[in-house]
């Protein structure tokens, strides 16, 4: 028997008590030094407590990576719900959850980090979920709790937020028509940040003269037309640097160029405005004397309310800027910020001279504590200078309303800059969505073992990097159950379907959405669909090697794609095109300047001798006019899906039982040999009590 030890993490409490104990083991709470509570009920950080089980309870664990009845989706270690028994250790640990009067009782909304030994040995690191417990005659008897792997918690550290709650700061960027029109015309080298030539105003021609045309010189691509682009390695990383994560990615495959060359179109609106960074108004002076109900400090711009005295009465508080530019007719906002989140908001479009903005009113509020400050930005850099009236109305002893006024004076003026935040550019989609969909996209695996290092990669090459282990000994009985493999008949591979005119011209002619597989496996059984949460905008080839993008409609009305992934096509050098000038301007109407290279994108990436494509089939490339076999189907589908279709897969299902050693250090990417024949580990159930593993295997015909 295997001594098995189920360690939890202590849940933080409420109340905050000092790292201190008395001599009779009672810690000292910090607000009152004379009560005392009992050592046990208290949060101790980073404290794992170890749960007492039943004797006889069988605990099973589930493990899987890649399942091929699920081919789709990648897996994670977890157990059968089973029962731990209501005693004195476990109370104090699940803090008495039956009664739910407890102010602070262990939260079942949430999973606690947990971990797995086995005589002693660590087996597994994850999440305990509490699920139930049962009372009999008025007393707790057990809990239901359920074991989740580390992989298993990815989804909730993400929590449901989206791209556009990462932190971009280190990705933000001045932008200015010079930088995008190096950004296409001149960079050679890409960088974090691009501007593919995709339209989300005009239907750019080529030749055909009229407003559109933009082989002329009076009708350029406009700077201000185009929207960036992100690489998919920056996204990565701007989670891995959100701290309250914890996260680092590995693996081989986040460093390949397949993957580096990738880009994330930055749209989510029909036309691109910029927003510059948010400016804090500095305030020099205040006059009209401090204002009853309102105390401004000046050294820290900050605005608190105060009380006006204990018998008066605040009745009404408003806070108005008058704001002073210098040039007309660029966009702007002023913010409000209370102890850090804005609570009002105020666009306006600037004129020359000033302009009066209600910021914000307060009724009926004799206190607040809280912090208040003002911040501006604006579409393109502008020079301004503001007042604030903090306006209060009072009721004194006598009932009589009073009005006081005073004024905030920043004489000093500011110049905001148009540095571009780039999370206000993401696309609207989840992040555990986002993250699934690459993996999808290039059939890739992610894992950890401590849910803070996750490795991902390319599942053939986890497969290849795994150890070799012989298990022949430790098989129970000479008895395999032998079965055939899950087989589809058909498994489509999708994109998310375009509203792109070219996607709807591709569509109507060929009746598939531009880069989607059919594929016909020869094999009986149902359809399967791998669906990408990514819209695969085709483009248009407008003369020689020049192709652009639509972000517009049949009707050619502007759009928000879903969420659009591109391929930089050469990220080290500029496309030349041999016969052709196009037009780029760096203003937002007038002349252009001729240019006979480019930056281009699209949906295929070329290494110097290969071009690799983003599309599942194998299709003809719009820039090149050539047919591109490396899709993404057989790059990384084809010989998976080879493995689990061949004529000679078997899925034979065995039980082991294996050694703490083994059983410990088995990965899911070993190969398996039992007698004279290899397998892959497609599930394995394994009885931490018994050390009896039952192994669900997949026969594999992989070279060595």
């Amino acid at each position: 028997m295997i001594t098995v030890g189920i360690f939890i993490k202590e849940q933080s409490d409420i109340i905050e008590y000092l790292n201190a104990t008395r001599a009779d083991n009672t810690f000292i709470k910090v607000d009152s030094s004379s009560i005392t509570v009992d050592l046990d009920n208290i949060y101790r950080p980073n404290i794992y407590n170890r749960v007492e089980l039943f004797a006889d309870e069988n605990i099973s664990v589930n493990s899987s990576i890649q399942n091929i009845n699920d081919i789709s989706k990648t897996f994670t270690d977890f157990s059968q719900t089973f029962t731990v028994p209501a005693s004195k250790q476990n109370n104090k640990i699940f803090r008495h959850w039956y009664e739910n009067s407890n102010d602070n009782g262990f939260s079942a909304l949430v999973k606690s980090d947990a971990y797995i030994e086995l005589d002693t040995i660590p087996f597994r690191t994850g999440k305990i979920q509490l699920e139930s417990c049962n009372i009999k005659n008025g007393k707790p008897q057990d809990y239901s709790i359920t074991f989740i792997g580390a992989l298993g918690s990815l989804k909730d550290k993400f929590a449901g937020l989206s791209l556009k709650d990462l932190d971009s700061t280190f990705y933000d960027f001045a932008y200015d028509a010079t930088y995008v029109k190096n950004k296409v015309t001149t960079t050679t080298t890409s960088g974090n940040i691009m501007f593919p030539l995709i339209s989300s105003d005009r239907y750019w021609n080529y030749g055909r003269t009229g407003l559109n045309d933009i082989s002329l010189i009076t009708s350029p691509i406009y700077y201000n037309e185009l929207f960036p682009a992100l690489k998919l390695q920056s996204v990565f990383d701007m989670i891995e640097r959100d701290s309250k994560w914890n996260i680092n990615f590995n693996g081989s495959f986040l460093t390949d160029a397949k993957f580096t060359s990738a880009y994330l179109y930055l749209k989510n609106a029909e036309t691109f405005k910029t927003s510059g960074q948010l400016k804090k108004i500095d305030y020099q002076s205040q006059t009209g004397g401090t204002t009853q109900g309102m105390t401004f400090n000046l050294t820290t711009d900050v605005l608190n309310f105060t009380y006006i005295d204990s018998v008066n009465d605040a009745v009404n508080r408003k806070i108005t800027l008058n704001i002073t530019n210098t040039v007309a007719s660029i966009g702007y906002s002023i913010y409000c910020f209370q102890d850090g989140v804005q609570i009002s908001k105020v666009d306006s479009i600037s004129t020359v001279g000033t302009q009066n903005l209600l910021l914000f009113t307060k009724n009926g509020t004799a206190t607040d504590s809280s912090n208040y400050e003002f911040y501006f930005s604006s579409e393109s850099p502008l020079t301004f200078t503001s007042t604030g009236t903090l306006y209060t109305q009072y009721r004194n002893t006598s009932g009589q309303l009073i009005t006081d006024t005073s004024t905030i004076n920043q004489t000093t003026a500011i110049i905001t800059t148009s540095t571009i935040s780039v999370n206000k550019y993401m696309p609207d989609i989840k992040i555990e969505d986002f993250f699934s969909g690459i993996l999808k996209m290039f059939n890739l695996t992610c894992y950890t073992t401590d849910g803070i290092n996750y490795n991902i990669e390319q599942i053939e090459n986890y497969y290849t990097s795994g150890a070799i282990r012989n298990i022949t000994k430790y098989i129970k009985s000479d008895n395999i159950n032998l079965n055939r493999t899950k087989t589809y008949k058909k498994i489509n591979f999708q994109y998310e379907k375009s509203e792109s005119l070219i996607n709807v011209g591709f569509k109507s002619a060929n009746n598939v959405e531009y880069g989607s597989l059919l594929f016909d496996t020869g094999n009986d059984g149902e359809e399967y669909s791998i669906k990408l949460p990514f819209e695969d905008l085709n483009f248009s080839n407008l003369k020689d090697k020049f192709q652009v993008g639509y972000a517009l409609k049949s009707d050619l009305q502007k759009y928000t794609p879903k969420p659009v992934i591109l391929y930089d096509y050469n990220p080290t050098s500029l496309t030349s095109l041999a016969s052709t000038t196009y037009y780029f301007s760096t203003s937002t109407s007038g002349l252009g300047t001729a240019y006979t290279s480019y930056k281009a994108f699209g949906q295929e990436y070329f290494d110097g001798t290969d071009t690799f494509s983003l599309n599942f089939n194998e299709q003809q490339s719009t820039l090149t006019n050539t047919l591109i076999s490396n899709s993404l189907y057989n790059q990384y589908y084809q010989a998976y899906l080879a493995s689990i279709f061949d004529s000679k897969a078997r899925l034979i299902k065995v039980n082991a039982i294996l050694p703490i050693s083994l059983l410990t250090s088995l990965k899911l990417n070993d190969r398996l040999i039992i007698r004279d024949k290899r397998y892959l580990i497609n599930t394995m159930q394994t009885n931490l009590i018994t050390g009896e593993v039952q192994f669900e295997l997949l026969t594999d015909n992989r070279i060595l």
